[in-house]
């Protein structure tokens, strides 16, 4: 009787066992061989599609990404060779750090600082904020950071001596109501990922598809954040306030192993914190191999640097290569944030022209309303576009194009533009603006 009983209980329990990995592992086939695959084709036939649009802004789109962080967090590893490496194959020209800071004593320029090969590396610390939301300081010169001051305070000092404050994880709340903080996040992979059914399904997806298909893996998270854009757009219409695409990249959602000086072998977890270190067993025999370039002799990684820096970024318009006009263009609003895992953005453009079709202001700009004949877009792939006016819909196009144009009429407000790309049978998120002022 015991060992009927112990059969059936033995039968079930395999069954549901069965049924369980079904369940789990039936999205990320269905992924592997459908939805992948035709994917890949759409994005084929956008690319395909390439027209480079005529340069009507005098001004060179240098394009990066802000919020990246590395070995000096607390929270990640990253070596100047990974940084580096995901940022050049993501062809990137700036990264804004936001490194976690070590003390209330923040001295600067820390961790990776300057010019490496072609790409800007500026050096900026993550703070945690009073209300809840936390803000990316660039101080862009040398010197110490009180952290402890005041919040109010902090954010003054370092406009003031002309640094960038960047309000960051903007699903938390902020003082929105501060006049000298420059920019907020109105895009952010951890934010995206709040909403998500823990990281069980994301990773399983990454077990299946992960070496093929990491990028579409990552867009399975993607959210439009549409309470934080409302707030954006609510801010904007008593002050302007620049917003960002950032990647909160930490290369720390992973397991790692490296060898020691000693002969030991450390593993490291998730957050890059240590799991155990060890001498070298059968396991060890089994996985390790040769340490690549960074000391590495075993990787599972889910969220590289390379796939963070090409799955958002941003373009910025400046009138030359370096942080402090980088930084000038962002506090401008002459910027606008890309999903460049879906497309190149090189080539898009959002301006305005005056009556006589000459060139009267770009993305960021404040214009006289009577000044802006018509609103314009050009864009090096075929897009739909949908004209945010005051933070309200005005105008959506129907069909994709190379082109749009929006006569204003003098109704005054702030105009900003989404563009969408047309991929497997529905409109996706692609490029949002910063707004044109017109008063």
């Amino acid at each position: 009787m015991i060992k009927r009983v112990f059969k059936v209980v033995f039968a079930f329990t395999f069954v549901g066992l069965l049924l369980l990995l079904g369940y789990l592992f039936a999205k990320p086939m269905y992924n592997k061989w459908v939805v992948y695959p035709r994917l890949e084709q759409g994005r084929q036939e956008i690319w395909d599609a390439y027209r480079k649009p005529l340069e009507v802004i005098p001004f060179t789109g240098y394009t990066g990404v802000t919020h990246a962080h590395s070995f000096w967090s607390h929270d990640s590893r990253g070596t100047l060779k990974e940084i580096l490496a995901g940022a050049k194959q993501a062809e990137l020209d700036f990264i804004f750090f936001a490194d976690h800071a070590h003390d209330k004593l923040d001295t600067f320029p820390r961790s990776f600082h300057g010019e490496f090969e072609g790409v800007i590396f500026e050096a900026g610390t993550e703070t945690s904020g009073s209300y809840g939301g936390g803000m990316m300081i660039t101080p862009l010169r040398e010197g110490i950071l009180h952290l402890s001051i005041a919040e109010d305070s902090l954010i003054y000092q370092v406009v003031a001596q002309g640094g960038l404050v960047t309000y960051v994880h903007t699903e938390k709340d902020h003082d929105w109501d501060n006049l000298d903080y420059q920019a907020m996040e109105i895009y952010n992979i951890h934010t995206d990922l709040l909403d998500e059914d823990g990281i069980l399904p994301f990773l399983i997806n990454h077990l299946v598809n992960g070496d093929k298909y990491r990028h579409w893996s990552y867009r399975e998270l993607y959210d439009r954040q549409s309470a934080i854009l409302a707030n954006w757009d609510r801010i904007n219409q008593n002050r302007k306030v620049t917003g960002v695409g950032s990647v909160d990249a930490h290369n720390n959602q992973n397991i790692r192993a490296r060898y020691l000086e000693n002969g030991e072998v450390e593993w490291v977890g998730n957050n890059a914190k240590t799991i155990s270190i060890r001498e070298p067993g059968f396991l060890e025999k089994i996985l390790l191999e040769e340490p690549d370039e960074n000391g590495w002799a075993f990787k599972m990684e889910l969220d590289t640097y390379f796939h963070s820096f090409n799955f958002v970024n941003n373009t910025v318009f400046a009138s030359e290569f370096s942080s402090r006009k980088i930084k000038e263009g962002i506090e401008k609003g002459n910027a606008f944030v890309a999903f460049e895992g879906l497309a190149k953005a090189e080539g898009f453009q959002y301006f305005a022209l005056n009556e006589k079709s000459e060139l009267a202001g770009i993305l960021g700009d404040s214009l006289a309303v009577q000044v802006a004949n018509q609103l314009k877009v050009l864009s090096p792939f075929p897009a739909r576009y949908r004209l945010i006016h005051d933070g309200e819909l005005l105008l959506e196009t129907r069909e994709s194009s190379y082109e749009f144009d929006f006569s204003p009429e003098n109704q005054k407000g702030n105009y900003r533009i989404e563009a969408d790309l047309w991929l497997n049978d529905e409109w996706v998120n692609w490029i949002f603006t910063n707004p044109i002022y017109l008063y």
